[in-house]
């Protein structure tokens, strides 16, 4: 066990997503320690990052070394240290999902440059190997937008490898992973409205949409939930719940978060924060 941090390390610097998901893994397999001392259980993780840190100073290794310390350490970190808490798994995820997308701002307000020569440095390869695609009207009139929200497309792939780790921290605990038992407190709406005035200045209109869908992560898991329950009443076959659930998760994935919105406000049992107990 004592190899693993430092392999998770490394494998964090060339993977902040697969090094998150591991991450929670290697938690849950070690959840006495994990839960008892945090710190202690996940600090051999750091010693990889750091080193890189301190050795290279070019903007790819920085970054590098900054995402495998706060996207996936310090995420790992307070994941375990709200578990330890209050045993609460879901808001535990969301407090470290808050925390991630607290960073994925301020690493594109910080590398902001480095990330627009790498988008720019990838369009010019993707027009090389492929320019009918890059050609394509459609395409080519959302690349701007694309470019804009680059830091939330960042945060989200993120979020997905925390909820992937998540699931996994569960099944490990030999917890049942039951999708509606994700039950988040409806105060979180409140930070969703507090961005909206952003909207409204020139200056912070992307930031204030960049914060906005990296937020809507909660009440999207929220209307899967929501809309996990509601088709389970229809189809009791779990694999053709699935194909609609895959679906509407595909094409309605806005209206999924406008039901999640809803639910966080309204269901009685939100107020007070829920969910499944570790």
């Amino acid at each position: 066990m004592f190899l693993y941090p430092l392999v998770l390390g490394i494998l964090s610097v060339l993977s902040p997503f697969m090094g998150l998901v591991l991450m929670l893994m290697f938690c849950a397999r070690t959840i006495s320690t994990s839960l008892v001392s945090p710190w202690k259980a996940l600090i051999l993780v750091f010693i990889a990052p750091l080193g890189l840190l301190l050795w290279d100073k070019s903007s790819a290794s920085q970054l590098m070394a900054l995402d495998a310390i706060f996207a996936v350490g310090i995420v790992a970190l307070t994941y375990l240290y709200m578990l330890k808490r209050n045993h609460v798994l879901s808001e535990a995820f969301m407090v470290a999902n808050l925390v991630l997308i607290a960073y994925g701002l301020l690493r594109f307000q910080l590398f902001e440059g480095y990330h627009l020569a790498a988008f720019e440095q990838g369009l010019t390869a993707l027009k090389e190997q492929m320019p009918a695609l890059v050609d394509n009207a459609i395409l080519s009139e959302s690349l701007p937008l694309w470019k804009m929200l680059l830091p939330a497309v960042w945060i989200i792939t993120q979020s997905l490898a925390l909820f992937i780790g998540f699931l996994l921290f569960q099944k490990l605990l030999k917890i049942p992973v039951t999708i509606t038992n994700m039950k988040f407190p409806g105060l979180y709406n409140l930070l969703i409205i507090a961005i909206l005035p952003l909207f409204l200045f020139e200056q912070t209109k992307m930031l204030s949409v960049n914060i906005l869908i990296s937020l809507c992560v909660i009440p999207f898991l929220q209307g899967v939930s929501l809309m996990w329950q509601r088709l389970g009443l229809i189809f009791a076959n779990r694999f053709i719940l699935s194909i609609f659930m895959i679906i509407i998760v595909l094409y309605a994935s806005i209206l999924l978060v406008l039901f999640g919105f809803a639910d966080m406000w309204l269901n009685k049992q939100n107020s007070i924060p829920g969910g499944t107990p570790a």
